[in-house]
C-alpha cells in the first residue's frame, strides 16, 4: 500500500513494517549499509548477466531474510548478482533517485522497487534500466493524475506486485470471512489514517457493509463497535480499553502491523483484567518472537495473521529477466498492479507448518514452495512458450498458500 509521508516511511523502515503489516523488532538480518553487495550464492550457469538493485522497504526481520534467501536462489540460477539499497525513508523522489544514483554501476540492468517515489526521475535518468515494483500498489503510477502516472506507459516499467491486495475491498472481504468463520459477534476495527493508507479505509468500509448485509439474515448478528480507531503510527493506547463498550469484545480487526501496534496494549489489558480474557486479534504481519508465537491460535490472543507470501518476489524477477534477455511474454501488453500470493494463517496447525516448512518461517530457500525446478520454465529464456498468464496462475496457485505447505 502507498507510503507517502515522512512519518509513515520512517516508521516503516525503522520498524520493518508494511502497510498491510510488517514485522517490526523481529530478530533477523541486520540491515545492509547502502552500497553493500548481496550476491547470489550460486551460479550454475556460469553466466554474468549483470546486477539487480533491490530498493527495499524492509531492513530486517523474517520477511526481509526470506526475500534475500529467495533472491540468492533465483539470481544465482539466472547469472545475476543483486545489491540491496535503502530507499528514502520518506519516499521522497529526490532521496530515492539519490539511492539509485549512489548504487549505479555499469553492470546494473534492473531495479526492484518497493517504493514509488521518484520513479519518473529514475527512468528519465536511466532510460535503459528495467524497473519492476514489489510490495507496493504503486498508486502514484496507476492512480489517475498520480505523480508518476507517466511511468505506467514506459515500456521499461514492468508492473508491480502489491502487498497482499491491490484493492482494499478484498482486504475487507478477507477479514469479514475470518470473523464469520470464527463466530465472533462483537468486534472493533483499527486502521492507519486514510490520508496515508486509503485502501485501509476502503477495507474498513467494505467490512462494515458486509456485516450489515450479513445481519439482514443472520440468527446472531455481528456488532461492530463504534467507528474505526485510527492509529497515527503509534501503538494503541491502554486507554482504548477503558471505554465500557470495548471491554467485552470478541475480537479486534486490525489489517495493519497489529503484532506491534495493537497486541501489546491488548495483552496488557487482558492481564490487568480491564477487558475479557477471551478478546482476540485478527491482524497482519509476521514476527518470530517466541512469546508472541506461543500466543497464536484459538487458545491464544492472536487467532489469524494474513501476510504476503515472500515468493511473490518471483514476479518482478521473471519480468526483469525476460526484458533484460529481450524475450518478453507474448501475451504481456501493459504494466499492471497485481495481488501478491497470500498466507492466511488462522490456526495453530497453520502456524506450525509455516514455521517449520516455509521460506518465511525458516529463512531457508530449501524450504521454498517455488523451487528452481518448479519455476525455471516460467522464464522465457528457458521456455519459449512461457506466458504472463502462466506466471500469474503460478502466483495464485495452491503451492503458494498455507495449504500448499502440506
Amino acid at each position: 500500500m502507498k507510503k507517502t509521508l515522512a512519518l509513515i516511511l520512517a516508521l516503516a523502515m525503522a520498524l520493518s513494517c508494511l502497510a498491510a503489516c510488517g514485522n517490526p523488532g523481529s530478530a533477523g538480518s541486520e540491515a545492509p549499509a547502502p552500497g553493500t553487495s548481496e550476491a547470489g550464492q550460486n551460479n550454475p550457469s556460469g553466466e554474468d548477466n549483470g546486477k539487480i538493485l533491490f530498493m527495499a522497504n524492509l531492513n530486517a526481520g523474517p520477511q526481509y531474510d526470506a526475500y534475500l534467501a529467495y533472491l540468492d536462489m533465483v539470481c544465482g540460477n539466472l547469472g545475476y548478482t543483486y545489491e540491496v539499497i535503502l530507499g528514502d525513508e520518506s519516499n521522497d523522489p529526490a532521496g530515492n533517485l539519490t539511492a539509485v544514483q549512489n548504487a549505479m554501476t555499469n553492470d546494473v540492468v534492473g531495479l526492484i522497487a518497493c517504493q514509488d517515489g521518484g520513479l519518473s526521475e529514475i527512468l528519465a535518468e536511466y532510460p535503459d534500466l528495467y524497473v519492476a515494483g514489489f510490495a507496493s500498489d504503486m498508486a502514484s503510477v496507476y492512480d489517475e493524475g498520480g505523480t508518476n502516472a507517466s511511468v505506467k506507459d514506459n515500456d521499461h516499467f514492468l508492473g508491480t506486485v502489491a502487498d497482499q491486495y491491490v484493492n482494499g475491498a478484498d482486504v475487507g472481504q478477507m477479514y469479514f470471512d475470518l470473523v464469520v468463520e470464527k463466530g465472533y459477534k462483537k468486534v472493533a476495527t483499527i486502521c492507519f489514517p486514510p490520508f496515508a493508507y486509503p485502501q485501509l479505509a476502503v477495507a474498513d468500509e467494505v467490512f462494515r457493509t458486509l456485516v450489515e448485509e450479513y445481519n439482514q439474515t443472520a440468527d446472531e448478528p455481528i456488532e461492530v463497535v463504534g467507528e474505526a480507531e485510527v492509529l497515527m503510527f503509534e501503538p494503541l493506547s491502554d486507554a482504548y480499553f477503558m471505554e465500557a463498550e470495548r471491554q467485552d469484545l470478541d475480537c479486534i480487526v486490525a489489517p495493519l502491523a497489529g503484532c506491534t501496534f495493537v497486541y501489546p496494549a491488548l495483552k496488557s489489558a487482558i492481564a490487568s483484567g480491564t477487558i475479557s480474557a477471551d478478546t482476540k486479534l485478527l491482524t497482519s504481519g509476521f514476527e518470530n518472537d517466541e512469546d508472541l508465537l506461543a500466543d497464536f491460535g484459538d487458545d491464544g490472543v492472536i487467532t489469524a495473521i494474513c501476510i504476503m507470501t515472500p515468493e511473490s518476489i518471483l514476479v518482478p524477477m521473471v519480468m526483469l529477466d525476460n526484458a533484460i534477455q529481450g524475450k518478453p511474454f507474448a501475451d504481456y501488453t501493459a504494466s499492471e498492479a497485481v495481488d501478491s500470493a497470500l498466507y492466511i494463517i488462522d490456526s495453530r496447525e497453520d502456524m506450525d507448518r509455516v514455521l517449520s516448512s516455509s521460506l518465511l518461517g525458516t529463512g531457508d530457500a530449501a524450504n521454498t514452495a517455488a523451487s528452481w525446478d518448479a519455476i525455471q520454465d516460467l522464464f522465457t529464456r528457458n521456455n519459449e512458450s512461457a506466458t504472463y498468464q502462466g506466471l500469474k496462475d503460478f502466483l495464485y496457485s495452491d503451492a503458494l498458500t498455507v495449504d500448499g505447505l502440506a
